[in-house]
C-alpha cells in the first residue's frame, strides 16, 4: 500500500516532469529525479512513477538508482 507522502511526492514529480522538466534549461531534472527516489521509498511502485511522468521504463530505473539520465 502506498502511503499518502508518496502520493503527494508523485504529485510533485508529475508536476515538474509536465512543467519544467521540457524546458531546455534542465537543472529541474535533478529535482525530479530526486522526487521520483523519494516517492519510491514512501512505496510509489516504479510502474506508476513511469505513467505519472511519461518517461520510459529504462529512464526511470536509472533515475531511481541515481544515475545521470540522458536529459
Amino acid at each position: 500500500m502506498t502511503t499518502w507522502q508518496g502520493r503527494i511526492l508523485l504529485r510533485f514529480v508529475k508536476l515538474v516532469q509536465g512543467k519544467l522538466a521540457r524546458h531546455p534549461f534542465r537543472p529541474d531534472v535533478a529535482l525530479r529525479n530526486a522526487s521520483m527516489r523519494a516517492a519510491h521509498r514512501c512505496g510509489v511502485p516504479k510502474s506508476d512513477l513511469i505513467r505519472a511522468t511519461g518517461l520510459t521504463g529504462q529512464t526511470v530505473t536509472k533515475a531511481l538508482a541515481g544515475k545521470r539520465t540522458a536529459e
